[in-house]
């Protein structure tokens, strides 16, 4: 990240002053946009108008084909509790899994989240505490497979009881 002094040729302008460099943390991003088309360090090609985010922990080097647009920071997911995501273009989430644009999702595995560059945080939601005098009524908006591995059908409607789990988050 240290390089020779240089000096400015005849007809050369410095545009913009010397500035340090970002150094983003754990646990935080920075989100870009391509300006300009490139080939990164990974030989991957980049387009105009692509996004894409910096992960910490790490020290950004700027580049002119990119401009930093903002910086986001991962979300706790904590016991009892979900995040409720939405893609906003065709992607690829942290599990691996192809969403497809206006696709919503759910996280509800402990601990902290990093939203991906084409992911939305819809809302963050709280389980339902089942007990003997309390249940959770559903009824399906598309087909989907349960979390016992049960298909149910666009429509259907069903109970979930304390005998079947402590808490409900409704997917």
């Amino acid at each position: 990240l240290q390089q020779d002094p240089f000096p400015l040729y005849p007809g050369e302008e410095m545009k913009l002053k010397v500035t340090l460099l970002k150094v983003v943390p754990a646990l935080s991003a920075l989100k870009l946009r391509v300006t300009r088309d490139y080939v990164d360090d990974e030989h991957q090609q980049r387009v105009a108008g692509d996004e894409m985010l910096f992960e910490g922990p790490g020290t950004y080097v700027p580049r002119k084909e990119v401009e930093v647009i903002g910086e986001q920071k991962a979300i706790v997911v904590k016991p009892n509790e979900a995040l409720k995501l939405k893609a906003t273009r065709e992607t690829v989430d942290r599990n691996g899994k192809n969403r497809v644009a206006g696709e919503e999702w759910m996280v509800k595995r402990n601990g902290a989240y990093l939203p991906g560059v084409y992911e939305e945080v819809v809302e963050r939601c709280r389980a339902y505490v089942l007990t003997e005098k309390a249940a959770v009524h559903i009824r399906a908006k598309q087909t989907f497979t349960n979390h016992a591995g049960k298909k149910i059908k666009s429509g259907e409607e069903y109970l979930i009881t304390s005998e079947q789990m402590e808490t409900f988050i409704p997917d």
